[in-house]
């Protein structure tokens, strides 16, 4: 294993990735999973047995743990997302005020990132700098390959669940926990299919690159590896409006050190410019540092409500004959 000069190395994972991930069901009982194999690739969907026999459309939530993580630990969130839109579905049908409809059904899907999980063989290749001088360059390489893996799921998901078109999958949204988050604002970059996301304790990919080198320095690393190919992926900045009409909710920790929100700020606040009012939001945990608490959980899965599984209804006032 290759070290950095000048540093010990650290064979276990960094504190900011252990996270308390059994809190994060809120309480709510295990939901259902079914695991099926696109090819390779293992996908475990949450939901499915209590959607049975509905006949609204459904749209799935992509779940997408972060560094040294793996879809294991994203249960306990999957049944906690799940319940709070149960939840949020009861009480807008109650609202007097504000009532809002159900217009599909929702699940949850998750899969391993690129050599994390089932999928691990390096495991070298996840740790930070002080024992991985390509960090930077893997960090990048594995960001790309989860969005090849979310188009692979956009794709053929819906056809390996329900081979004989007994459902309609008509809507995709992302859910993403820092290395997760950081895919999900690729997807956001780049994927017309992903108009609905909630990237969690993650940056926007402007703001990414000049981080992940600030963290080099700080493992007393002044010139990592950086090629231009890689500094071009990180660092281009986005076209103008390519977030126009996108829902995103951007979650952050306000004790994080790790990925700060002052870094990703300036970024933020021109993609809530070229937005209409409300459609993009930063939310902000004063208590949390680089970890996901179950007040994200609730945030994420209202936020998905809102946007991806209900509408308001309409009230009709008539006109005096």
């Amino acid at each position: 294993m290759a070290t950095v000069k000048g540093t010990k190395p650290k064979h276990s994972v960094g504190p900011e990735h252990v996270m308390n991930f059994p809190i994060l069901d809120l309480g709510y009982p295990a939901q259902s999973r079914r695991t099926v194999s696109i090819v390779d690739t293992d996908v475990h969907v949450y939901g499915l047995e209590e959607i049975q026999g509905s006949k609204l459309p459904i749209g799935i939530i992509i779940l997408s743990h972060g560094r040294c993580n793996s879809a294991k630990n994203m249960h306990a969130m999957a049944s906690g997302l799940l319940g709070e839109l149960h939840r949020f579905e009861r009480e807008s049908a109650a609202d007097k005020k504000y009532p809002r409809r159900k217009v599909r059904d929702y699940v949850v899907a998750t899969i391993d990132g690129r050599n994390h999980g089932q999928r691990t063989k390096y495991r070298e290749r996840n740790l930070s700098y002080d024992v991985n001088p390509l960090h930077l360059m893997d960090m990048a390489s594995t960001i790309e390959g989860g969005v090849h893996d979310h188009r692979l799921l956009l794709d053929f998901l819906p056809a390996y669940l329900f081979p004989r078109d007994e459902s309609v999958v008509d809507e995709f949204m992302t859910v993403g926990v820092s290395m997760g988050g950081h895919t999900v604002w690729r997807l956001l970059r780049e994927e017309p299919r992903v108009r609905i996301a909630v990237p969690i304790i993650s940056m926007s990919p402007e703001a990414l690159g000049p981080n992940l080198v600030f963290r080099a320095s700080q493992y007393g690393l002044d010139d990592p590896v950086y090629t231009a190919q890689v500094r071009r992926y990180l660092e281009t900045p986005s076209t103008p409006g390519v977030y126009k009409g996108k829902k995103i909710l951007s979650i952050h920790g306000g004790k994080d050190d790790l990925l700060p929100l002052d870094k990703s700020q300036p970024y933020l606040d021109k993609v809530i410019r070229e937005n209409q009012a409300n459609e993009v939001m930063i939310w902000v945990d004063p208590e949390a540092g680089h970890k996901i608490s179950p007040e994200m959980v609730t945030k994420s899965a209202w936020w998905l409500w809102k946007w991806g599984f209900s509408k308001p209804v309409k009230s009709v006032t008539w006109a005096k004959l």
